[in-house]
């Protein structure tokens, strides 16, 4: 890394004002640079001109320059707009004009690079701390979602301790890392099944500190690659510290001074450090999984191994926030400041499609750069638009209802809505330049079908998924835990009403039977023959009652013996029957038996969200369509709709685990029945002419004619059900 001195202050007149925004003053000379800035040789560009980078030690940014702003700096102690212009024109190849050259004493001017004389220059400063300058609430307003707390000054140990780990960066090392991931590898596929099993001991407090210390150490180490690898070529490292990111703290190290490197590689090296420190720690935590114990330690190598470096990877490598994917992203297209000009890009692209106004772009750059540069720019404003959206949510459910709402609009406005009306505004001051053209005629084309798609009342029909059964069907379950003693039962089997079709018998409810009928024997002779016993006689009335109670006890195994009779409840054809069912094998309660259907008469079933109850009602037409595309649509006609919602989802088909559409969950409460997560409503349609059943349930969606709507009042009345609904406080 090369230092290139700066011109030495020239011999500017105390109170001369400086060249800044508005007119030029009547004495065109310039103040000095401030002393303590430096410049550094930069990376050539892409057609091979040179850059130099200007380095402001005070606020510590970086400002790339060109060959033209190296030879204004060289020129600088000149002292005059008109000299420097004249002597670059002379001695170089550069047509310097003295616009150019003031349009770069602005610049420097804007960055507070030039040394601040007289009372202009102090009224401007205070100007300038008194536009920054914030209230500590206003500045927590700004800066909840993320803020930096510095925690210390690394450089001199970090400059210590760089030559004793010089191995780390060796050839031989990084063999050493691979050959461990795959010895770690290979020992681990051969134990696949205890590696995925890996029992996590961090429920116990020693487990949960040594989670802690597993996770902590990995990010550490993280960020100690970055430090040390921009150590190593020569790079201060000022300071790290702690972010909160949504309140979520995570470290960072500040390595801006790697924009002083005019290698290309080695900017990359420090970008991509700490995600290779992280890789060789699980490549080795790897390795060690297979010769530790089980316990903690082994459960700790399995976090390093596994969860850590995933969660790193997939969140750095993302070049749509500034983490370490896009300064890698910026390194490797040679371009700084990425996202500010991929942005200015996007956003001329975007004006010029709209209107035409055939403004040059911001920038020109070789088409395939191009391509990258706007693929970016939009992908990063759609991906930051859902994530600030996450967060307006997220932050809505972290604090209490009050603030919650409060931080949510602010997050809303602040971040999505106020850089649309950003851009909106600007779309308004161009105005007066809008012509006819094709670009304007097809956006002018394009919103009106935008609004047409929007407020007209396209959306008529309501989607429904649906099952095509019998109308009168059952299924038939073990009554009772007991032993099959008769099967009469098989697939298509026409019976009637009251045919038994299974036998079963239970030896204990037999046993408990006989037991309640001796004892109820016994108490009716005592109440019979009480006259010839004194004793008897006394206890006449808790005889009775006695006798009561065992009557009652016995008539309720009888009815429970007579329950094991399983009989058709309904006229029709059985349909399916269970796994072949021996006689003498034990069945638990509730197993299903068989499934009988009437036959003649067939129903449709659909469930509605909640949504769209209000546009159906009983007598709307539909169109049942059977998943089976060889089986032919059906018309139908709504006969019935349930007045409240379904509890548990019935028709097991539709339900999302089993293929079908309706999204459900397990019930808690363990009888394996299916909730629907959100609110549904069963509607029974039939054909207007007769439908047979089929001989199994059809699973399809039901089309129905609903009361039309467009998008925007269906948005419109979702969100005031949205905000009526999160008003209770």
């Amino acid at each position: 890394m090369t230092s290139i001195p700066l011109p030495a202050p020239g011999a500017a007149a105390a109170g001369v004002r400086t060249i800044g925004v508005g007119q030029p003053p009547p004495a065109m000379r310039l103040l000095p640079l401030r002393d303590e800035l430096t410049l550094h040789e930069g990376p050539r560009t892409r057609d091979g001109a040179p850059t130099w980078t200007l380095h402001d030690p005070v606020t510590n940014r970086f400002y790339r320059i060109g060959w033209l702003e190296f030879e204004i700096l060289s020129r600088w102690d000149l002292g005059e707009i008109e000299l420097i212009a004249a002597d670059i024109a002379a001695r170089t190849t550069i047509a310097a004009t003295a616009a150019q050259v003031e349009a770069f004493a602005r610049f420097l001017m804007a960055g507070n690079l030039i040394q601040a004389r007289g009372p202009d220059a102090i009224e401007r400063f205070r100007r300038q701390v008194a536009a920054t300058r914030k209230t500590p609430a206003m500045w927590l307003l700004k800066n909840y979602l993320f803020f930096r707390i510095p925690l210390v000054r690394p450089d001199r140990f970090l400059k210590a301790v760089v030559p004793l780990i010089g191995w780390v960066f060796t050839r031989w090392f990084l063999v050493l890392v691979l050959l461990a991931a795959l010895v770690g590898g290979a020992l681990v596929v051969r134990q696949w099944d205890g590696f995925t099993g890996t029992f996590l001991h961090f429920f116990t407090p020693e487990g949960a500190v040594l989670a802690a210390v597993a996770l902590f150490s990995s990010k550490l180490l993280h960020e100690f690659g970055h430090a040390f690898t921009a150590r190593r070529y020569g790079c201060r490292v000022p300071t790290m510290g702690a972010a909160f990111l949504v309140m979520w703290p995570v470290l960072y190290t500040d390595t801006s001074e790697a924009w002083k490197l005019p290698s290309k590689r080695q900017r990359l090296a420090i970008g991509v450090a700490g995600m290779s420190a992280e890789l060789a720690l699980a490549a080795f935590a790897t390795l060690a999984w297979s010769f530790l114990p089980d316990g903690p330690l082994r459960s700790a190598a399995f976090l390093q191994a596994t969860s850590t470096w995933i969660i790193t990877l997939s969140i750095n490598l993302s070049p749509f926030m500034r983490f370490d994917g896009y300064y890698l992203l910026s390194d490797y297209l040679d371009i700084a400041n990425l996202q500010d000009r991929s942005f200015a890009l996007a956003r001329w692209w975007l004006r010029e499609k709209l209107f035409g106004f055939g403004d040059p772009p911001p920038e020109h750059f070789p088409a395939r750069t191009r391509r990258i540069l706007m693929f970016y720019a939009y992908g990063t404003w759609i991906y930051r638009f859902f994530l600030f959206l996450t967060i307006a949510l997220l932050v809505y459910h972290l604090f209490f209802k009050l603030l919650g709402i409060f931080l949510m609009g602010v997050e809303l406005v602040w971040f999505i809505a106020r850089p649309i009306w950003g851009e909106l505004a600007d779309w308004a001051t161009r105005r007066d330049r809008v012509r006819i053209n094709r670009n304007s005629i097809a956006t002018l084309i394009g919103f009106a079908g935008l609004i047409a798609l929007l407020l007209v009342p396209w959306r008529g029909s309501v989607p429904a998924p649906a099952v095509l059964r019998a109308e009168q069907q059952t299924r038939l379950f073990v009554p009772k835990a007991a032993m099959l003693a008769e099967s009469l039962a098989y697939p298509g089997k026409e019976v009637t009403a009251g045919d038994v079709l299974f036998r079963f018998t239970s030896p204990d409810l037999e046993h408990a039977l006989q037991q309640a009928q001796r004892k109820a024997q016994v108490l009716r002779w005592q109440v019979q023959f009480q006259g010839m016993n004194r004793d008897l006689l006394e206890r006449n009335q808790v005889s009775w009652r006695e006798l009561e109670a065992a009557q009652a006890e016995s008539a309720g195994f009888r009815s429970e013996l007579d329950r094991l009779v399983v009989t058709a409840p309904i006229s029709g054809r059985i349909v399916e029957l269970a796994d072949p069912l021996r006689p003498g094998e034990w069945l638990k309660e509730s197993t299903p038996l068989a499934m009988l259907i009437d036959p003649a008469s067939g129903i449709v079933e659909a469930y509605i969200g909640e949504d769209d109850l209000r546009r159906v009602a009983i007598g709307t037409d539909g169109v049942f369509h059977p998943d089976d595309l060889g089986e032919t649509s059906i018309p139908l006609k709504i006969v019935a709709i349930d007045d409240g919602s379904s509890r548990t989802l019935a028709e097991q088909s539709l339900a999302s685990v089993n293929g079908g559409d309706i999204a459900v969950r397990q019930d808690a409460a363990g009888d394996r029945a299916l909730v629907p997560e959100s609110p549904i409503y069963r509607v029974l349609l039939k054909a207007e002419t007769a439908l047979a059943a089929p001989g199994r349930v059809q699973r399809g969606k039901v089309l129905l004619e609903g009361q039309r709507e467009s998008i925007a009042g269906r948005t419109l009345r979702v969100a005031l059900g949205v905000l009526v609904r999160e008003s209770g406080f």
